[in-house]
């Protein structure tokens, strides 16, 4: 009988076991887990495409949603994002966002009309998505019910808005200038659907992130000056901008580069170290604490991307090499101290990631 009782709580036990695991378990599907890297694709030859990188064996499986859907998404995929149990993916040359199941990569709907879609944020209930518009000249933030896919309602920004947060119940959003100048965010409370302030950064903003006092971040990249010739005559000059979320007020302004001009700005996962690099002719990715009231040229990476991310869970850096816009380009990962762990051979010119883990 001893013997019996024994072997039935060892057959308890691994059933227990078994069943908690399973509990503590996420389903994330084939592809909710991972990386999905935007690949931009040759522009006018519809061949954007998503890269999934898997951490559990350290390999890119590329065109996922041609593989799962037998068709091209478009033409320049400029971003994708995670929302809810879906994946959006901004097509912005063909003025769409492809929406698939996030697990499955299975589409379940397209939004059109989004003139030069760029990026989208938000949560099972709402979307925002940032379109230029006509040449840049009327941006708008399009609010998007994420249950029946359909745009309900929009608000105009300044030129070109790019990147989003949501932070103590308002949207902010850098107006980056589109094809021209802007200087600003646009405010806006996403309950009356209005602009509640414009705030003036510097030139060209960008790129935003939070710290782990909840203050903004703003990277404004400044842009070259050109005569009537389009002969170079001087630079509006980089900075970074922090900003007190409640008040929009501005706390500090920190001057970067007065020739070179970064696009992307990331964070670590502890919210005190900025990263900053990525765009077209700037080489390398350069650090920044929170604390310091100037900026020392610290370069952790001396590599040039078109893109690249921090992934908050692990500190790992994703960089996005285009090399050029007709072959595949590349990820490389870094360890947060900058040593290289793999490169990758992706899509057509990568330029950025998804890195939020979904169920």
């Amino acid at each position: 009988m001893k013997l019996k009782n024994i072997i039935y709580l060892f057959v308890f036990s691994l059933l227990f076991v078994s069943c908690t695991k399973t509990e503590d378990t996420p389903d994330y599907g084939e592809y909710g887990a991972g990386v999905l890297i935007s690949n931009e694709g040759t522009f006018g030859a519809g061949n954007g495409s998503i890269s999934y990188y898997n951490p559990n064996t350290d390999s890119v499986t590329n065109e996922i949603f041609q593989l799962e859907n037998s068709r091209s998404l478009g033409d320049v995929v400029q971003s994708v994002s995670r929302i809810g149990d879906y994946t959006f993916i901004q097509i912005n040359n063909s003025n769409k966002i492809e929406v698939v199941d996030a697990k499955s990569f299975v589409e379940m709907g397209a939004i059109q009309k989004l003139t030069q879609v760029r990026y989208a944020i938000g949560d099972e209930n709402t979307a925002y998505a940032s379109a230029w518009g006509t040449w840049g000249a009327d941006g708008k933030v399009y609010i998007i019910d994420v249950n029946t896919l359909s745009v309900t309602d929009s608000v105009s920004t300044g030129l070109g808005p790019e990147a989003m947060v949501l932070l103590n119940n308002k949207l902010f959003v850098t107006n980056s200038g589109g094809w021209g100048f802007d200087n600003t965010l646009s405010v806006i409370d996403p309950t009356t659907k209005t602009v509640l302030e414009t705030i003036e950064v510097g030139a060209n903003p960008k790129s935003m992130v939070v710290d782990k006092n909840d203050n903004l971040w703003v990277l404004c990249s400044g842009s070259a000056l050109y005569d009537e010739n389009w002969t170079p005559i001087g630079h509006r000059p980089a900075k970074l901008v922090q900003i007190n979320a409640s008040t929009n007020a501005i706390i500090k302004e920190i001057p970067l580069f007065d020739e070179q001009h970064p696009s992307k700005l990331a964070i670590n996962s502890d919210g005190d170290k900025l990263y900053i690099g990525a765009g077209f002719g700037f080489n390398g990715i350069y650090t920044f604490n929170i604390s310091d009231a100037s900026f020392t040229e610290t370069q952790l990476i001396n590599k040039s991307f078109y893109g690249f991310d921090v992934n908050p869970e692990d500190g790992v850096i994703f960089g996005y090499e285009a090399l050029n816009f007709t072959e595949r380009g590349k990820l490389y990962r870094y360890s947060e101290s900058g040593a290289e762990l793999g490169n990758y051979l992706v899509g057509i010119a990568p330029n950025g990631s998804s890195l939020k883990r979904n169920k």
